[in-house]
């Protein structure tokens, strides 16, 4: 049993995979290639690092882990998780999430990987260009939109000028609707000046090439 900072306890425990339940909200995805490359380490090295869950199954971290190995062994397999001694709070999850796949993760050392071979680095995930073989590719929208029909449009709400304007309270807010004469309301996000009338839509279309 080990301790966090706060109110938070971990403990080493086992779970069934089908008794685990995915977030919903969970931002994290893999890919098929991904996926499959997690798989090879599970077979080759076992299970090295744990699943986290809440006391009541909810995953925390591990969702990939979880769908490789259920899809690989079933849902009656058995898994090393870290048990918390309560539940997180929404807040807690989102926050917990990213400090473990971004806010708090370290960085490659590539005057290190320099070292290591090459060939088994790209076959072990890393891509050409973060090994410094060739600069990363670069998406040419001109190329990729040739042959698709063309876009035409006229600009006719081509801005000239945005200004974000702030107000100390209500009675501004009214005075400013009054001076230009358009109503602002707390749901207002923007708006043009002079007004403008509601966009033409005959003005963006596709141009028929026949």
């Amino acid at each position: 049993m080990s301790k966090t900072n706060g109110h938070l306890v971990w403990m080493n425990e086992k779970r069934r995979l089908g008794d685990l339940i995915p977030w919903p909200r969970n931002p994290r995805q893999i890919r098929e290639k991904e996926a499959k490359r997690l798989a090879e380490s599970f077979d080759e090295f076992g299970q090295v690092e744990t699943l986290a869950v809440g006391p009541g199954n909810e995953i925390y971290n591990g969702h990939q882990r979880l769908n490789v190995l259920a899809a690989e062994y079933g849902p009656d397999y058995e898994v090393d998780v870290r048990v918390a001694s309560r539940p997180l709070t929404e807040k807690e999850r989102e926050k917990l999430v990213i400090y473990l796949h971004k806010g708090a993760a370290g960085e490659w050392n590539f005057d290190v990987l320099s070292e290591w071979d090459v060939p088994d680095l790209l076959v072990w995930g890393f891509k050409e260009y973060e090994l410094g073989l060739r600069e990363k590719a670069i998406i040419n929208h001109d190329e990729m939109w040739q042959g698709m029909p063309e876009f035409e449009n006229d600009d006719v709400m081509g801005d000239y000028h945005t200004l974000k304007v702030h107000f100390h309270n209500e009675e501004d807010v009214k005075a400013f609707s009054e001076l230009i004469g358009q109503t602002v309301t707390e749901k207002t996000k923007w708006l043009w000046y002079p007004k403008q009338e509601r966009l033409d839509l005959k003005n963006y279309r596709v141009k028929d090439e026949s």
